[in-house]
């Protein structure tokens, strides 16, 4: 039976196998051909252009030599003479404009000297042409006309042309009917300069278009130059979207070929449509399609005289089909007994986790609530001791610290219960700044008693962001802990704490001079119950606890081995509200009524 299958199908597949291999190899031609086609339009493109450029090329030579062109420029002021020459070579070369600047940009002569819109007046100092003259270089740039608005490719020259300049020549070439020959031709082709952007084009819709976004540096040079005047320069649609030797624009594929003109860094681009392709192949296709369907009837036609003797073989098999649904049937029931018993072990399972969440609470409230206690106990006899040497005031002191501390014993507890629940943590606009100072005035007593140094480098402005301030303080007050702890083994222990500000957030490292973490280690540090202080008592919870803070406040929390030889611990935090979880208390309160 597998084989009559494998026979039934075997030759279709061979005939669509064929077809396939005829498509790709015609693709293949049919790309080669294009590239070859594209080459060739490409070298005829570029030498049209150069060709267009090197036919005015001489005039700013003819002009920057010619007497009657730099009388006005010698005189300082604008000249019928002048104007009347510039005006007649205009006429007989075809150049759309030709113009006299003197070393200011301040245009003394023109040809259009008679029109509305006469240069003459006009000062075009600001332009690349212009200083590039004076530097004794050859002019090149195209650029949207200042004055008629119309796009051209400008040249120029110094003139006198040896010597010191006392002005310059300058020449605008009109390239539209180039752009026409290229529309009339019925070929996609473009020119894009150094920047990407699309100057001479058949495609109307794509002038002054780019083929990726402009930074903001280009953006300012172009506007400083007034090259392209107002033109917004938006980005080609779907673009940057590209393979090899593929471009997408607008929805439609193109087969893309470019070349270097050989000026001014321009580059001239050819595309042709990828759907010719597909609309050769199409052909090939409904052919092999069509004479495997006829393969399949005839094929139909005779099975269906075997399918007649093989009735009597399937009312025999009949009894072996029940036989079989019959074991189906067991299966199935047995099937259900199994998932049931999964879904009792589910229920199990969660309970357990219940538990076990239950218990890591518990522990984490511990873990949480004895940083303060022991700043409490160290407060208290401090007390004791003011007592005893009668000084009354600074028990007052030690009480208000006391107070402090019960309060925030009470808010950490609220927070323990927010760990679970983020969203009713209390986001407001704080400087974290005092966030340091408090965190770092809970932990004194624990340094102290260590005898390590703590360093705070915090900038002198207020540093204010939206975010959490208590949980910020309960990081800040785990890192410092942390860093005393493993600092207090040197002689000279040390713990620093750094503050930095930029436009998209901040960030706080903590570095000690400890002995460091072990690489092997760094990517435990985080999780749950994991210690380097099982003889200290440590529960590892304290980074654990802290780092899903600094996710839930929308930022990150990183450790390495930093600058003092110990670990530096990361935090950053963003300028911005945190996650949905973390809702500021104004916005609850609207949830809640």
């Amino acid at each position: 039976m597998r084989n009559r299958i494998v026979i039934f199908i075997l030759p279709p597949l061979a005939i669509l196998a064929v077809a396939a291999l005829l498509v790709q190899a015609m693709v293949l031609r049919q790309a080669v051909a294009v590239d070859r086609k594209a080459s060739e339009r490409l070298t005829l493109y570029r030498q049209t252009i150069l060709g267009e450029y090197e036919k005015y090329r001489y005039l700013p030579y003819m002009l920057a030599r010619d007497p009657r062109a730099q009388i006005a420029l010698r005189l300082g002021q604008p000249t019928e003479t002048s104007n009347r020459f510039l005006e007649d070579v205009a006429e007989k070369s075809g150049a759309e404009l030709l113009y006299m600047m003197d070393l200011d940009g301040l245009t003394l002569a023109s040809s259009n000297w008679r029109q509305d819109w006469s240069l003459v007046g006009q000062n075009y100092g600001f332009r690349p042409y212009f200083h590039a003259a004076l530097r004794g270089e050859e002019g090149q740039f195209f650029a949207i006309g200042a004055t008629s608005g119309e796009p051209g490719l400008f040249l120029s020259l110094p003139t006198p042309v040896e010597g010191d300049p006392i002005g310059v020549a300058a020449v605008k070439v009109d390239m539209e009917p180039l752009e026409k020959a290229w529309e009339e031709g019925g070929e996609t082709v473009f020119v894009s300069d150094g920047n990407g952007v699309i100057f001479l084009t058949s495609v109307g819709a794509w002038r002054y278009r780019t083929l990726e976004p402009l930074s903001d540096d280009v953006r300012a040079s172009i506007s400083a130059a007034r090259q392209f005047a107002d033109k917004s320069l938006d980005t080609l649609p779907d673009i940057p979207v590209r393979a090899e030797k593929e471009l997408i624009i607008g929805g439609q594929t193109y087969r893309h070929n470019a070349a270097d003109v050989g000026l001014l860094n321009w580059k001239l681009h050819f595309l042709m449509p990828k759907g010719e392709t597909a609309k050769l192949s199409w052909p090939i296709w409904a052919s092999a399609i069509g004479v495997s369907l006829l393969y399949i009837v005839a094929v139909l036609i005779f099975r269906g005289r075997a399918l007649r003797k093989a009735s009597a073989l399937l009312k025999k098999e009949s009894n072996d089909l029940r036989e079989l649904n019959q074991r189906l049937v067991e299966e199935v029931e047995e099937r259900r007994r199994v998932e049931a018993e999964l879904r009792t072990a589910q229920n199990r399972l969660a309970r357990s986790n219940r538990l076990a969440a239950v218990g890591q609470m518990s522990a984490a409230v511990a873990h949480e609530l004895n940083q303060p206690l022991s700043a409490m106990r160290m407060f208290v006899a401090g007390a004791r001791k003011l007592l005893l040497g009668g000084k009354i005031g600074a028990v007052e002191e030690n009480l208000k610290e006391i107070d402090l501390l019960q309060h925030r014993m009470a808010a950490l507890t609220q927070e323990l219960k927010r760990f679970a629940r983020p969203a009713e943590s209390r986001i407001e606009r704080a400087d974290i700044r005092e966030c340091v100072k408090i965190a770092a005035k809970i932990v004194q007593p624990h340094f102290d008693k260590t005898g390590v140094e703590l360093s705070l480098c915090l900038p002198e402005a207020p540093v204010r962001i939206e975010t959490a301030p208590l949980k910020v303080e309960q990081i800040l007050v785990n890192l410092l802990r942390n860093g005393a702890d493993s600092a207090q083994k040197r002689d000279s222990g040390l713990v620093a704490l750094n503050l930095l500000s930029s436009t998209k957030g901040l960030e706080i490292t903590v570095a000690d001079n400890g002995a460091g973490i072990p690489e092997e280690l760094k990517e435990q540090i985080f999780d749950p119950f994991f210690t380097t202080k099982l003889d200290e008592g440590g529960l590892g919870l304290g980074l654990a606890i802290s780092g899903r803070i600094a996710d839930d406040l929308g930022g990150t929390l990183t450790v390495e081995n930093g600058h003092l030889g110990g670990a530096a611990f990361r935090l950053n935090l963003p300028d911005h509200d945190p996650r949905p979880s973390l809702k500021p208390e104004r916005e609850r309160q609207k949830e809640m009524v």
